[in-house]
């Protein structure tokens, strides 16, 4: 599904009472099934970017149109990942990757339940079904919240840096994960991160945002095939990519 924004902007209002402008004048479109990397200095409003694309905030000028359709309230063809694990400590993992399900009274329960079984295989823990999260270390509690999201079908997927806060084995172990569910579903993907690796090794594209207030400095396209190869992470391409890439961030913020 196709995700297009024009003129979109969000200004604050400042505790003492200044207007604090976030994100200025984005003009952005996604085509269907892509995965689009946003990145960007630290508080530049890519998170905001992302959470008035999921309806989470209203624009303060501008349209976002998801399929068609104009972005106003959260919309359920879209689901969003969080940076936060975003899943409910009294539940086991089945329950808490059923749950959206659940919501939806999709199909029967057993149906209900095999669907969460296979994307809980998917990220890696089958086995843990009757686990509390209690019992998951900080990379597993993620793992549930990602299989959580796409186990209700949305079309158009948002993950505000849903990876940034484990370990680089599992990370990239996670990178992995994302890309074999997208590549079983070609979902739309907005992913936030701080990590050019990760934003090459997802993305068939790169946006790299300004400081605030947030803009378009320029869009990337990644020349690497899928599926992705752990070998692209070093390859030629990537390395000049990267250099590129990291060499407009910082002429950004300077």
């Amino acid at each position: 599904m196709m995700v297009d924004l024009k003129g979109v902007s969000k200004t604050f209002q400042g505790v003492a009472g200044n207007a604090v402008d976030a994100v200025g004048e984005v003009d952005l479109a996604v085509e269907r099934g892509n995965i689009l990397s946003i990145i960007g200095p630290s508080g530049c409003g890519k998170s905001t970017l992302l959470y008035m694309i999921g309806g989470l905030l209203p624009p303060s000028a501008g349209t976002i149109h998801v399929g068609g359709s104009q972005i106003v309230k959260p919309d359920p063809r879209i689901g969003i990942v969080f940076q936060e694990f975003r899943i409910f400590p009294w539940m086991n993992v089945l329950k808490n990757v059923r749950f959206g399900l659940d919501l939806k009274r999709v199909g029967s329960e057993e149906e209900r339940s095999e669907s969460a079984r296979r994307y809980i295989k998917m990220v890696g823990l089958t086995g843990f079904e009757n686990h509390l999260p209690k019992e998951l270390s900080g990379g597993m509690k993620q793992r549930v919240a990602i299989a959580q999201t796409f186990a209700c079908e949305p079309e158009v997927v948002l993950m505000d840096e849903p990876l940034g806060s484990v370990d680089a084995l599992t990370r990239e172990t996670l990178q992995d994960e994302v890309l074999k569910m997208w590549e079983a579903s070609q979902k739309t993907i907005l992913l936030v991160t701080h990590s050019i690796e990760e934003a090459i090794y997802l993305g068939h594209r790169v946006v790299v945002m300004s400081p605030r207030p947030s803009r378009v400095l320029k869009i990337f396209d990644v020349p690497l095939p899928f599926p992705r190869t752990r070998e692209m992470r070093t390859s030629s391409i990537a390395t000049e990519l990267r250099s590129e890439i990291w060499n407009l961030v910082r002429e950004g913020v300077t």
